[in-house]
């Protein structure tokens, strides 16, 4: 018999650590269960205010994140779920001018700054064979403008690049993502791998993170410290998007 969380799901949101799925449990209707574990990935099949969602913690890096999504997509469309929109949630570390520690970031576009093809005439950050950058989904970029957050809120809602990066990013690499890539608003761990397979697959992706640390030498404890406080508002504005464009 099909269970209300067994529903072809309107969405995959992905977090890397088990900090991150935390908020998403936690507004789980009924039990999540244990879920399916793949390598190191676990699946959960949700249902998020009313919302049903496939629910992947994936561990964290571009290759538990590529290949927790490839089983995501596989398991959506057994589902039924055929073009499931794709969202990354969680933590990063703000880079942008004027990003500051409790924001949310929305990516514009996502990047690889590790991919470095130049010699065969790529661009910085492109992988061969690959886009120069990814897009997010339009619809979800669109929908950002109504979910900013009221001014006495104390964090802002802000949309811009988003660069990822094979190393946690503290001061010496900051500057060197600065360097290469001015424009950009955070960096994690995992989201133009994200990018990369949902580009791959024909689905709409957004990665909506919220702002831990500003990758200086503090990072890590920063990090450690805002986690919990920036994974929940990251969750909200990821349920949101999903609200606005299903």
């Amino acid at each position: 018999m099909e269970t209300q969380s067994s529903r072809a799901p309107l969405a995959i949101v992905q977090v890397a650590m088990a900090d991150e799925a935390a908020p998403f449990l936690a507004r789980a209707e009924g039990p999540a269960g244990e879920g399916e574990r793949v390598g190191q990935a676990v699946l959960r099949h949700v249902v998020l205010d009313g919302l049903p969602v496939l629910l992947v913690h994936s561990g964290i890096g571009f290759v538990n994140a590529a290949s927790a999504l490839t089983t995501a997509i596989v398991r959506a469309r057994e589902a039924g779920g055929g073009h499931p929109l794709v969202l990354s949630a969680g933590t990063a570390g703000g880079l942008g001018a004027g990003v500051a520690a409790g924001d949310v970031v929305v990516g514009s576009a996502y990047i690889n700054i590790d991919a470095d093809a130049r010699v065969f005439g790529y661009r910085l950050g492109q992988v061969p064979g690959m886009p120069a950058v990814y897009d997010a989904d339009e619809r979800m970029l669109a929908a950002v403008a109504a979910l900013a957050p009221d001014a006495g809120a104390g964090w802002a809602l802000r949309t811009g690049p988003i660069v990822s990066s094979y190393s946690f990013v503290t001061a010496d690499r900051a500057a060197i993502a600065r360097a290469g890539f001015p424009d950009a608003a955070a960096v994690d761990m995992e989201s133009s791998a994200i990018a990369q397979v949902s580009y791959s697959n024909g689905l709409g992706f957004a990665s909506v993170r919220g702002i831990s640390d500003l990758a200086t030498d503090d990072a890590p404890t920063d990090h450690v410290d805002n986690t919990a406080l920036t994974a929940e508002r990251s969750a909200e504005i990821v349920l949101a998007l999903i609200r606005a464009v299903s």
